[in-house]
C-alpha cells in the first residue's frame, strides 16, 4: 500500500494526490512523503522519479544493515528500528530515499517511527516547517526515542538478569537470556552507530535534497545517538561483569567442595589401605590370631582419624 502527502510550503496545504500523480504535484511546488509498507511497491514509483536501478536493487534486496549512499538523483540510506520481543532484539530496515521535492519511506515491517510520524507531522508542518526536512528530522526524532524506550527495557532486563544471578538462580538463564542479551546489546550499539553516521552525514554533506536549514538540527540529533551508544556499551559492560561475578562466586563454591572432598579422601584413604591389607586372604597372618587383635585395629583406626583432623584443624585446611 502507497500513501502520499504533499505539502505545500507557500499556502500551508496538506493533500493527498495518487500514487500517479506524485511527479505534477512536485512539478507545482509541493513537497511530497511517499510512505510504502512493501519493497515490492517500490520499483514502479521510484522509477517514475528517476530514482536509478541501483537504488531500487539495493531496495528490493531489503538487507538488514545501515547504509548511506549519495546517488546521482537522490540520496538513499536506511535506519534499523529497533523491536524487543521476548527480551530478543529484532532490528527492521526502514529504507528512506530522498530526491528532489519528494522522500520516500519504504518498509516490509510495521513501523513504529512512522506511526509517531503520521500523528504528529500536520502540527508540526503547520507550526515550524519551512521545507521538506521538517520530515527527515521528525523521523530522526522518533527514532531516538525508540532507541531509548528499548535501552530502557533492556537495562530493566540486565538488571532482572543480576538480581536472579545474585539470588542464586543462575543457573537457569546463564546459557539463555543472559547470552542472548550480550548479543541484543550488541545489535542494538551497531544499530544506533550506524544511524549516527547517517544522520551525520546529512547534517554536515552538502547536497540539494536536504535544506541548510535542516541540518544543525539533525547535527544536535547525533549528540543523542552518540550517548545512546555510549549507554550501550555500559549496559553491555555492567552484564558481563555481572556474568564474571556469578562465575567467580560459582568457582569459588565449587573450590570449597573440591576441598570437602579432599579432606575426605585424605581421612579415608589410609583406612582403604588398612581394610585392604586386613581382607587378604593370607594363610597365615599373625594379628588375626591375637586376643585384642580386633581391638587394636580400632584403636589404631581412631588414633589415625583423630591425628589427621587435628592435623586438618591445625594448618587450617578448612
Amino acid at each position: 500500500m502507497t500513501n502520499v502527502i504533499a505539502f505545500d510550503f507557500n499556502s500551508k496545504t496538506i493533500t493527498s494526490p495518487p500514487p500517479d500523480g506524485i511527479q505534477a504535484v512536485i512539478d507545482a511546488g509541493s513537497y511530497c512523503w511517499i510512505d510504502m509498507d512493501r519493497t515490492s511497491d517500490a520499483a514502479a514509483i521510484l522509477d517514475a522519479l528517476d530514482v536509478g536501478p541501483d537504488t531500487i536493487e539495493r531496495i528490493a534486496k531489503d538487507l538488514i544493515q545501515g547504509q548511506f549512499i549519495m546517488a546521482q538523483n537522490c540520496i538513499h540510506f536506511t535506519l534499523l528500528e529497533p523491536q524487543l520481543d521476548s527480551n530478543i532484539l529484532c532490528l527492521n530496515t526502514l529504507h528512506v530515499v530522498v530526491g528532489n521535492g519528494y522522500l520516500a519511506t519504504i518498509h516490509n515491517q510495521p513501523s513504529a517511527v512512522l506511526a509517531h510520524l503520521r500523528e504528529t507531522y500536520e502540527e508540526d508542518f503547520s507550526a515550524n516547517a519551512v521545507s521538506g526536512g521538517f520530515l527527515l528530522f521528525e523521523i530522526a526524532d522518533y527514532l531516538i526515542g525508540e532507541y531509548r524506550a528499548t535501552l530502557t527495557k533492556i537495562s530493566q532486563h540486565v538488571e532482572t538478569i543480576q538480581k536472579q544471578l545474585l539470588e542464586n538462580d543462575g543457573d537457569k538463564i546463564l546459557t539463555g537470556a543472559s547470552t542472548e542479551l550480550t548479543r541484543s546489546l550488541l545489535d542494538y550499539r551497531n544499530a544506533v552507530i550506524s544511524a549516527r553516521e547517517t544522520i551525520y552525514e546529512l547534517a554536515t554533506r552538502r547536497h540539494p535534497y536536504v535544506s541548510e536549514t535542516t541540518q544543525p538540527y539533525l547535527d544536535r540529533q547525533t549528540i543523542s545517538l552518540e550517548r545512546l551508544a555510549g549507554d550501550a556499551a555500559t549496559e553491555r559492560a555492567v552484564l558481563s561483569e555481572v556474568l564474571n561475578l556469578y562465575m567467580g562466586i560459582v568457582s569459588h563454591r565449587t573450590n570449597r567442595v573440591v576441598d570437602r572432598l579432599t579432606i575426605v579422601s585424605l581421612i579415608f584413604l589410609p583406612l582403604n589401605f588398612l581394610a585392604a591389607v586386613y581382607g587378604m586372604n593370607f594363610e597365615f597372618m599373625p594379628e588375626i590370631h591375637w586376643k585384642h587383635g580386633y581391638l587394636l585395629f580400632w584403636g589404631v583406626v581412631s588414633l589415625l582419624v583423630t591425628t589427621l583432623i587435628l592435623l586438618i584443624r591445625y594448618r587450617r585446611w578448612v
